[in-house]
């Protein structure tokens, strides 16, 4: 079975993604900014509209990359705390340092709050950014972190598909590769043909309109594709179908 987990930016992502029959979910906010941390209180709703999906909640404090001061860091255990509290399966992460190596303290410390929760605990793509990927992947198993999410250190999944392959091949058995970065109906079947990928990340997205987003002299715009981003059902249930069948071929 190939899992399909999708980035829900909004409580609206999160129904769309259970019903089409994704496998799990990463909530974040501003999907835009690479994710930031949601709300507590949109954990919250999302729960209480009966989603039943594994909820992975993202913990990033801000934009740009990976490498926190002390206080961005106290923030981020303590909003994975919370999420946790509040009923997320686990908490997506990534703490690298000045000279782009992974931040061992740090993830070491992170891994143990979601293990103290019975959590998961997965890396995010400060991975395609770090120095000595191979060292980090075996570090990262011998600290018991759950799952990796990789475009195998490039732009996107397709471009990095080899080295997808060669991490599935070589670490799958002992920690999850989940592949993210530009999946889309048009090329998922592929990619997975090409790694033996089993995990696919994704937002599967499009643009909505706010009528409100600009006036004369005045935009908050942030794209020329549309004004905030949506999860699309669509797309949604397209790639879901094309890696069942997949599986069943």
């Amino acid at each position: 079975m190939i899992k399909v987990e999708v980035c829900a930016n909004s409580i609206r992502d999160c129904l769309v993604a259970q019903s089409e029959g994704a496998n799990r979910i990463e909530l974040v906010s501003a999907s835009f900014l690479g994710g930031l941390t949601p709300t507590a209180s949109m954990l919250d709703i999302v729960l209480e509209q009966g989603v039943t999906l594994p909820i992975m909640c993202m913990v990033r404090p801000r934009g740009g990359g990976f490498c926190y001061s002390e206080l961005e860091k106290k923030q981020m255990f303590r909003e994975a705390k919370e999420l946790l509290k509040h009923g997320a399966n686990g908490i997506v992460f990534g703490f690298l340092t000045e000279d782009s190596r992974v931040d061992w303290e740090s993830t070491e410390k992170m891994i143990e709050i979601c293990n103290k929760f019975g959590a998961e605990s997965v890396f995010h793509r400060a991975f395609d950014c770090a120095k000595n990927p191979e060292h980090n992947i075996q570090r990262l198993i011998g600290l018991g972190c759950t799952r990796i999410l990789t475009s195998g250190l490039n732009e996107t999944a397709s471009k990095g598909s080899k080295i997808i392959k060669l991490f599935q091949e070589k670490y799958g058995r002992y920690i999850e590769i989940l592949i993210g970065a530009g999946i889309n109906s048009n090329n998922v079947q592929e990619i997975v043909e090409k790694t033996g990928i089993t995990q696919i990340h994704g937002t599967f997205k499009y643009f909505e309109k706010d009528l409100t987003t600009t006036k004369e002299g005045v935009s908050f715009s942030y794209s020329q594709k549309g004004d905030y981003e949506q999860l699309n059902a669509i797309e949604l249930n397209k790639v879901i179908n094309i890696v069942r069948n997949y599986v069943e071929k």
